[in-house]
């Protein structure tokens, strides 16, 4: 298989990634400091006292996604979880940061809306796809076992596993299967039971710039429809 996925150990060369030294690091947060955040004291102020985000989103650990950037939202808006493979483990099968911050979001905060975002380029589905390469990392191998009904819906004997097309589709049919997953969860489960939380399954392509969603109706991914704000008629919405 030609995937790119390898290893790095103690005798592995420098990244090939020029650095980021922690100064630069520092920088931005002096920047933050001078120049952000006079700009929004107020909101700031109120973001110190509560917090009521519009939705719990999940995604991918992966560098490249900036679930803010994405949705341009602001600081308090949305309730982020990060995990490699944008995975849900289903309850109580691996209870731990995930299931806590799913419980949390959903039955504490009480956020209308779940977002499960996958990514094109996933190493980790890649990962799914070519497990050997994996085995000298325990850990990871063991919480991509909660992708493994991903792969088996679409690998068959014929399946050409190389083919980017082909890793598309199991990065879409992984977020399905995380969907699944969290409705196992008896927060999950007892909102969707009272008809006031809603569940999403994103695809972001990193390269076009472009969010798939998935339509259970259709049975597929298909663009992101935004919402055209009402006009405002005579003051009123």
């Amino acid at each position: 298989m030609n995937f790119e996925f390898k290893l790095v150990s103690r005798l592995a060369p420098v990244a090939k990634y020029p650095p980021v030294p922690v100064d630069r690091i520092l920088r931005g947060l002096k920047r933050f400091r001078k120049k952000v955040y006079p700009k929004h004291r107020e909101l700031f102020h109120k973001l110190a006292l509560q917090q009521r985000p519009q939705a719990l989103f999940i995604t991918c650990a992966d560098s490249r996604i900036d679930p803010c950037l994405l949705t341009q939202t602001k600081p308090g808006e949305l309730f982020l979880c990060r995990v490699i493979g944008n995975i849900v483990p289903r309850y109580p099968e691996s209870i731990g940061g995930v299931s806590a911050t799913i419980e949390y979001a959903v039955g504490v905060l009480g956020v209308p809306d779940v977002i499960v975002c996958g990514h094109t380029d996933c190493g980790v589905m890649k990962g799914v796809l070519n497990p050997e390469a994996l085995k000298p990392l325990a850990n990871v191998s063991a919480w991509l076992n909660h992708a493994q009904p991903a792969r088996e819906a679409l690998v068959k004997p014929d399946s050409n596993l190389s083919d980017p097309e082909f890793l598309l589709a199991l990065t879409e049919r992984n977020v399905i299967e995380q969907l699944k997953n969290l409705q196992t969860h008896p927060a999950v489960a007892a909102r969707l039971e009272q008809g006031n939380l809603k569940l999403h399954g994103w695809v972001y392509d990193i390269g076009r710039g472009i969010v798939t969603t998935y339509s259970p109706r259709r049975q597929k991914f298909i663009r992101v429809r935004t919402v055209k704000p009402r006009k405002i008629v005579g003051g009123r919405r």
